[in-house]
């Protein structure tokens, strides 16, 4: 008899356990609700298809090798119980002391797994992982408890998952160029065909369910909903579909190309005509456009203005620099607010100050104005003559101005800085893996020579910085003795020309090709050597 009770039990604590569901997950909540502090946060929904539960000692995290990341706090059962067939919202903004539904971890817009665990803290109820989110797009399952996800462009918090018919906005066919062949190019560097869609509405609208067809065949595309990050269309933006034929591509890639001779009609969700555009000719890298952004008039651009106004004024930047990027700051440099965050830094070459309010940064390039530097917080966003201005990657602009609404992911992207116009490149940075705790910058403030740097130096000078050293290069560079006795020689293994940096990263002395060296000028000290094949060696003069 015990034991068939004991079988009871356990059949009933899996039951229980199979009937609580991560039901819906916000990562990027711009313009969605806010929570009790009037906070716009990150929010998981939790739903419970079975009998009341107090969730009271489980545990939510977005960490596999950390399953006790967040506890459930047992200190107010009214915001960690859930009825039945309802929902609990958890917000995920890493402030506990905001109550007992605000978690000690936020999420990333980047996409990652989410973790509900029982409180033994390592059996798992549900997980679930979500791709890159957009601006004020919920991931969810496509009904309470369903197996199938789905993105919702009416997110749903606290309230039954279900997506609602989209009425077709007015939307405009804004400028095309059907011959791209040096102009502009895709993320795959393709040169290609484009049309760009602008929405003059006051909210956001997400292109997929939109079609776009090309008349003189009646071949149609209809926008799929896979990646809303490629589709949604912020209120008075522009983006980019380019017609390529080649959708394996993305969802803003068309299945068909476009010629001289075509019409092109957008289509809403429910099959109404948006808007249609009818081609007229435009020499090779020129573009068509509305004279004002969805005007009656066209005209033809001699230089195209792709995601940007038609009646952009061009502003050119200010020589400056990305000089150093940190893509998985674990221990290395905390922000104001006390957390290890992702960060680049901007070097300002010039002799004079430069305010960079207004530019804009992003690691998409297909979303140049992803996020822009405030223009209303005095001169805190001015890099000094020859100094450095960080910013802070971790989608968390609570903390300050100078946090920007993305991360930075360590197994490679890129940044990028445009100015004010959010069109003309300032700099870019394209880079690889990058180790945790360790940086990605220029070897010398400005210039092009990129390495990793074992000791960071955000808000201060690349020169002399210490550099992650791959031991299998370093023989390639012989420099003996070393330790060496003031006054005395060191001799390389080959000629080369040297550069000799002090610790505090000022360069000292330059050579061409040259196999030794007399020390007779530097006192006794630690020294960096960089040669010109980008082996780095350390110098110890005694």
């Amino acid at each position: 008899m015990k034991q068939l009770i004991f079988v009871m039990l356990m059949f009933l604590g899996v039951t229980s356990r199979a009937q609580l569901y991560i039901n819906e997950v916000m990562s990027s909540n711009s313009e969605g609700i806010f929570d009790d502090f009037f906070e716009r946060d990150d929010w998981i929904e939790i739903y419970n298809a079975g009998e009341i539960q107090n969730l009271a000692g489980y545990y939510l995290s977005d960490r596999a090798d950390i399953l006790t990341l967040w506890q459930f706090p047992s200190t107010n059962a009214g915001l960690t119980t859930v009825l039945p067939n309802s929902h609990l919202l958890i917000w995920v903004d890493n402030d506990t002391e905001q109550g007992e539904n605000h978690t000690n971890f936020k999420l990333s817009g980047d996409g990652e797994t989410i973790f509900l665990v029982m409180p033994d803290g390592e059996t798992i109820i549900d997980q679930i992982t979500f791709p890159e989110q957009a601006r004020d797009i919920s991931y969810g399952r496509s009904c309470d408890g369903c197996e199938d996800w789905v993105f919702f462009n009416n997110s749903t918090p606290d309230d039954e998952n279900m997506e609602l018919d989209m009425p077709t906005m007015n939307l405009f066919i804004n400028e095309v160029q059907f011959e791209n062949n040096s102009y502009i190019q895709d993320p795959s560097g393709d040169f290609d065909s484009w049309i760009e869609i602008y929405n003059p509405n006051t909210s956001q609208v997400d292109l997929s369910g939109y079609s776009i067809e090309r008349n003189s065949d009646g071949t149609t595309w209809e926008i799929p909903d896979t990646n809303p990050v490629l589709t949604a269309l912020r209120a008075q933006r522009f983006i980019v579909l380019w017609a390529d034929g080649e959708p394996n591509e993305g969802s803003n890639h068309l299945n068909f190309t476009i010629d001289g001779a075509d019409v092109l009609t957008l289509r809403g969700p429910d099959g109404s005509i948006s808007d249609t555009f009818e081609y007229f000719p435009h020499p090779s890298d020129q573009s068509c456009g509305r004279e004002d952004d969805g005007s009656p008039n066209w005209t033809i651009f001699t230089i195209p203005t792709p995601r940007v106004s038609n009646d952009l004024v061009f502003v050119e930047p200010e020589p400056l620099f990305i000089n150093e990027v940190m893509a998985d700051n674990e221990t290395d440099t905390l922000d104001n607010a006390s957390e290890f965050e992702d960060w680049w830094e901007v070097y300002n070459p010039n002799n004079y100050p430069v305010n960079l309010a207004g530019y804009h940064f992003t690691d998409n390039p297909e979303n140049t104005n992803k996020w822009q530097v405030p223009t209303n917080v005095g001169d805190s966003t001015i890099v000094p003559a020859n100094g450095y201005l960080l910013f802070w990657a971790d989608e968390d602009g609570n903390q300050g101005w100078n946090h920007a609404n993305f991360r930075l992911s360590n197994q490679g992207e890129q940044v990028l800085m445009f100015s004010p116009d959010a069109f003309t490149l300032a700099d870019r940075v394209d880079f690889g893996i990058i180790p945790d705790d360790q940086s990605y910058g220029r070897e010398t403030d400005g210039e092009d020579v990129w390495v990793n740097f074992s000791n960071t130096t955000p808000e201060y000078s690349n020169n002399g910085a210490s550099i992650y050293i791959n031991e299998s290069t370093v023989g390639q560079q012989m420099v003996y003795p070393n330790p060496v006795i003031a006054g005395d020689f060191i001799f390389f293994n080959s000629f080369r020309d040297l550069h000799v940096y002090g610790m505090d990263g000022r360069l000292l002395e330059s050579y061409i090709s040259v196999d030794h060296l007399s020390t007779n000028s530097l006192p006794k000290g630690l020294y960096l050597l960089r040669f010109d094949n980008g082996t780095p060696q350390r110098l110890i003069i005694r």
